[in-house]
């Protein structure tokens, strides 16, 4: 399988990238992931009780998964050490378990000063972004949604363009408000920090050596949904480095 080769040979180890390609790489990525291509499309991790990997539990009679975010320590103040959490207005980027473990095993990742940027680099984030804790939730698969055009988390990939519909609802108008907005501040934000948001269902993986920018499959809790924080955990303690 070439794409699950080139998956693991671009995460061998965590060599350093070199202070001075730091700014450059992240600023092409972010030039780069604003136009999706078609062979950019990969396989995803899909949200079915048919994918062994996930991990479930059953919560007053009701089908939770387990997913991840990774936060800042001011952040984790918001959050009950454990229990129910409602998102209220803020929608959270999330990976699905144990898919972030999986690719950090593979990561090979040692505690050392360099191991934050290279979590940094395949969540595709900038390298200043204050991240230190993972936070895990039990949430109903149907207050997941993946941050591109067709929105589905049951199915293998996303496509470039939103799906037509005849009769569009308020739903999907919201969506595809949603996802033009996210185009405008992730790549022509003048007032803060821009992002490498692929549009297809992953991460955009800067470091120099994944070639093919593929980091994980990533998706959103929607605004509003009833949650259940699992547990809190520092990054070191949480990926054992």
């Amino acid at each position: 399988n070439v794409f699950f080769i080139l998956l693991l040979t671009s995460c061998v180890s965590v060599r350093n990238t070199p202070t001075k390609l730091i700014e450059p790489l992240y600023a092409a990525s972010i030039a780069d992931a604003a136009y999706p291509e078609t062979n950019e499309i990969v396989p995803l991790t899909e949200i079915s009780k048919n994918n062994p990997k996930l991990v479930w539990k059953t919560i007053e009679g009701k089908d939770y998964l387990l997913v991840a975010t990774w936060t800042s320590e001011k952040s984790t103040a918001y959050y009950p050490k454990e229990g129910v959490y409602n998102t209220s207005k803020y929608p959270i980027w999330v990976t699905a378990i144990p898919d972030l473990k999986e690719r950090c095993e593979a990561l090979k990742i040692e505690k050392s000063k360099d191991a934050p940027l290279r979590i940094k680099q395949l969540f595709g984030l900038p390298p200043t972004a204050d991240k230190s804790y993972f936070i895990e939730f039990w949430v109903q698969p149907d207050d997941l949604f993946r941050p591109c055009p067709d929105k589905e988390i049951n199915d293998g990939t996303c496509a470039l363009c939103f799906p037509k519909v005849e009769n569009p609802d308020e739903n999907t108008k919201a969506h595809e408000a949603w996802i033009n907005q996210l185009r405008l501040d992730s790549y022509y934000n003048c007032k803060g920090d821009k992002y490498p948001w692929t549009q297809l269902g992953y991460t955009y993986d800067w470091h120099p050596r994944n070639k093919s920018n593929v980091g994980i499959s990533e998706f959103v809790i929607k605004a509003n949904s009833n949650i259940y924080v699992n547990k809190i955990t520092t990054t070191n303690d949480y990926l054992g480095i």
